[in-house]
């Protein structure tokens, strides 16, 4: 069948259209009805838009057929209908009365097609509904109501396909037309009995019916009529009422369902730092809420970053936009701007200390000299505070503008807090995208609010330009564009008084990022937690750090020391200013970050947990197959919580699918607990020296098993064989064979890898893949840890044993593109790596007490 296509500068129709044209072509010179071809194409293409008929025209037939049950019922109705579908008079005579004559039969059955396709229902809603026609009851009820939703649905059509109401997976409009479409079903004998109540004829007023739907839906509801017919009739209630409002979620009961806010907004376009002046990362509008059980969304899957390039990144991009058209259609173009924003966003992630982004000690030196001169002055004063916030806190002017000076703790506000003592604390909110269940307990306490000391002197600055009116906004209502245009200016102004030409507002807010990528001094995670500067290389692991207001501020310390130390090796002498001063609130201890993260007292209650019922579960000297099953998932329940905790492994199904990833005599180990089907993110993490040791007495354990049961359960006595000598089955592969093997088995819930535990069915004992639910499961009533607990504890852990940041995100994958350390362009050496981060891992595993178990069975 021959689709649209572009021939010459015209449009060439399809096979069937031809037939259709025509058919009605020939209709018309038969019956003397004065209208020509041309004519005849305008009225079918009408009607053809009206009803989102597909190009091939499949089902038509089945939409005239509707028109013409219905005309049996009652000719009012149909003429009513074929007006709003725009079917002039002549085109339904010609389609009804006389049969079109069509030699191909492919073109027979697509047009008189009876069923619809697998995409239409989201893709053309309306013509299914009018396709379905033939399975609706002809009753005069059926059919008013078919018509008065017809009626409304034209007069609503710009609501209904509105996307800002849309749901996470449906328009509005293939809400409504699913609805009535199964509301109209033969089998439907609710609708039958009671349709009369709320109409009466097609010209009943929307506000009417909707009025009577109310009634309808409470008098069913208190019936216990069906859930599902009830939403049917919810749905017709906002159709008629056009009272969308855009999606939600929520929580029934008691139901410990996630509330996932819905994805359908444009994107955040951030900019790139480092990078040119016009490109962006795209990030998403709304942020999904992580699982119950610690894992983000957003964590689920490799970290792409998509670019925008030559954007105005202030302004949202308009809908009718066009890409450039070199992108379309020179293909030589496109590639060598892939290659041109690709290098430019691995050199944004690996910038050096010399970058020319970045402001030198010497720019830095003349830069905090004039701004205490600046500060001086009561003309120039307001710049002053504005450049400092926006140098120290990495804001932009249009969030300086958006801060407050306040007194009264109560309510918290965003910030300068001024306490009883004089001192200021830069107050911000840190959100996490969700809490940790009721039931869930042993978690770190965490609070939504970070206080950072304010260097003195600033609060002084501040202080003399509020006049010592502690309340209101930080700078005075002043328009944004004109104090831009006063920085603006300034900065312009010294650039080329000192020949440096690299003051800018960008450099200024970007500084502190551009100082941590190019040097590491501390982790960026501090930086988002202290000022809410929501990073966009810190959106995904900002969920699985929790740190204490200790450690956070020795880190914001040990920053600015670095810096103040670079200017005074460029000067000689020490700046006139502290940019930061240590000191700490007179609270008590506080976390803010992850929810999910345990406590120490925890992890070691769950070690201890875990080894007596090892203990209490060890078989006697007969080995009876309960006894032996129930060891062995208390002993598989052991070691996967020690490797979740141990590698920042996601608690993932069938976790560490093969053993064959597992090689301890380098304690490392490949994972790709989230990959896509290329393992672009897959990595290799460190191994504790004492995961090793278990790991190794694991893989003993079933070899033991599998000589215990190979008479009583033979299958899986053969697939531990393989699980078991596993690494001279893959030796032996080629790349092409060992993909295709992995893609099978990592993350599988029905191929058996090392970690399975037995179950009691009616057939018997059988063996399944571990599952997060199920490990969590084992537990249940002693020890209420979310599944990625692990992961949590590790990162945050890391964190505070001040780890370098690369080596984290090494451990935790968490990377950026040009960061990939098994990117071909990686310069990183995981030995070295590996090694560096083992003492560490093994200091982190004595603290809590995780320790080597001997299997009973071994």
């Amino acid at each position: 069948m021959v689709t649209y296509q572009y021939k010459n500068g015209e449009i060439t129709m399809t096979s069937l259209k031809i037939n259709v044209v025509n058919h009605l072509r020939l209709y018309c010179l038969q019956l003397n009805i004065g209208i020509d071809e041309e004519e005849i194409l305008a009225d079918l293409d009408d009607f053809l838009e009206r009803i989102e008929a597909p190009d091939d025209l499949a089902g038509l037939h089945q939409v005239i057929g509707l028109i013409s049950r219905v005309s049996g019922v009652a000719e009012d109705l149909a003429q009513f209908i074929r007006q709003e579908l725009y079917l002039a008079t002549y085109i339904y005579d010609a389609l009804h009365s006389k049969a079109i004559s069509l030699d191909d039969p492919v073109l027979k059955k697509e047009f008189y097609r009876k069923s619809k396709r697998a995409n239409w229902c989201s893709e053309r809603p309306f013509y299914t509904l009018l396709l379905e026609g033939a399975t609706y009851k002809s009753e005069p009820t059926s059919f008013a109501l078919l018509a008065a939703f017809i009626k409304q649905y034209f007069a609503t059509i710009d609501t209904l396909n509105d996307p800002d109401l849309a749901t996470e997976t449906s328009t509005r409009a293939e809400d409504a037309c699913r609805s009535l479409r199964l509301i109209l079903k033969p089998n439907n004998n609710l609708f039958a009995r009671v349709s009369y109540e709320f109409i009466t004829s097609h010209e009943d007023d929307p506000a009417s019916i909707a009025a009577k739907l109310d009634v309808f839906f409470i008098k069913a509801k208190s019936q216990n009529v069906d859930p599902i017919i009830l939403g049917y009739i919810r749905c017709l209630r906002h159709f008629f009422h056009n009272d969308w409002k855009p999606s939600k979620s929520y929580i029934r009961g008691n139901s410990d369902g996630d509330r996932t806010p819905k994805r359908y907004q444009d994107p955040n376009v951030a900019p790139v730092v480092g990078a040119a002046d016009d490109l962006g990362v795209l990030t998403p509008k709304t942020r999904l809420f992580p699982d119950r059980e610690g894992l983000d969304e957003d964590d689920l899957y490799p970290s792409q970053s998509f670019v925008m390039t030559n954007r105005n990144l202030t302004e949202k991009r308009k809908k009718t936009d066009l890409l450039a058209t070199e992108i379309a259609f020179n293909s030589s173009v496109k590639l060598r701007s892939e290659i041109d924003v690709t290098s430019s966003i691995r050199r944004s992630h690996n910038m050096g200390i010399q970058d020319t982004q970045l402001l030198m000690p010497a720019e830095l030196h003349i830069l905090v000299h004039k701004l205490l001169a600046y500060g001086n002055r009561a003309q120039t004063r307001q710049i002053a505070i504005v450049a400092w916030v926006m140098l120290l806190l990495s804001k932009t002017v249009s969030e300086v503008m958006n801060l407050v000076v306040f007194c009264d703790s109560s309510p918290i506000k965003q910030g300068l807090y001024i306490d009883k003592n004089n001192d200021g604390w830069w107050s911000f909110h840190v959100h996490q995208s969700a809490k940790s269940r009721l039931n869930q307990s042993g978690l770190r306490q965490t609070i939504e609010t970070s206080f950072t000391p304010c260097p003195s002197f600033l609060v002084e600055l501040i202080v003399t330009h509020k006049c010592g009116q502690l309340t209101g906004s930080l700078v005075d209502q002043t328009e944004m564009k004109q104090l831009e245009a006063q920085l603006v200016k300034k900065l312009k102004k010294l650039s080329d008084r000192h020949g440096a030409g690299r003051f800018s507002m960008r450099r200024l807010t970007n500084f502190v990022s551009c100082y941590i990528n190019s040097t590491g001094v501390i982790d960026p995670i501090y930086i988002d937690f202290s000022y809410a500067v929501n990073l966009y290389t810190t959106r995904v692991a900002r969920s699985y750090a929790c740190v204490d207001m200790s450690s956070r501020l020795h880190q914001l310390h040990r920053l600015w020391l670095d810096v103040e130390m670079g200017c005074k090796l460029y000067s000689g002498k020490e700046l006139p200013v502290s940019l930061f001063e240590l000191k700490n609130r007179q609270c008590k201890e506080n976390y803010v970050g992850s929810s999910f993260t345990p406590s120490k007292t925890s992890v070691q209650q769950l070690i201890q947990l875990s080894v007596t019922r090892l203990n209490e579960l060890t078989p006697t000297y007969r080995h009876r197959l309960d006894e032996i099953t129930a060891y062995h998932n208390a002993f598989t329940a052991y070691t996967v919580w020690m490797l979740l905790f141990g590698t920042g492994y996601r608690a993932a199904w069938n976790p560490l699918p093969t053993l064959a990833l597992f090689l301890p005599s380098l304690n490392l180990m490949g994972i790709s607990d989230k990959d896509d089907s290329d393992f672009t993110h897959s990595r290799i993490v460190a191994v504790p020296t004492v995961l090793t040791a278990q790991l190794n007495e694991y893989r003993r354990h079933l070899g033991c098993l599998r000589g215990l049961i190979r008479i009583l359960m033979p299958g899986l006595s053969n697939n531990l064989d393989s699980i078991v000598d596993v690494d001279q089955e893959v030796l032996g592969y080629g790349h092409s064979q060992a993909s295709q093997w992995y893609r099978t088995v990592r993350h599988s819930r029905h191929q058996h890898g090392p970690f399975f535990v037995f179950q009691t069915q009616k057939s018997g004992i059988v063996a399944k893949s571990l599952s997060p639910s199920q490990l969590v499961g084992m537990y249940e009533g002693e020890i209420n840890f979310p599944a990625n607990a692990g992961r949590h504890w590790l990162k945050s852990r890391l964190l505070e044993m001040n780890v370098a940041s690369e080596l984290i995100n090494f451990q935790m994958g968490h990377w950026q593109a040009g960061e990939v350390p098994l990117g071909h362009y990686s310069a990183l050496s995981h030995l070295d790596a590996i090694n560096e981060l083992i003492p560490t891992l093994d200091h982190l595993f004595r603290e809590v007490g995780w320790q080597f178990v001997k299997s009973a069975l071994s």
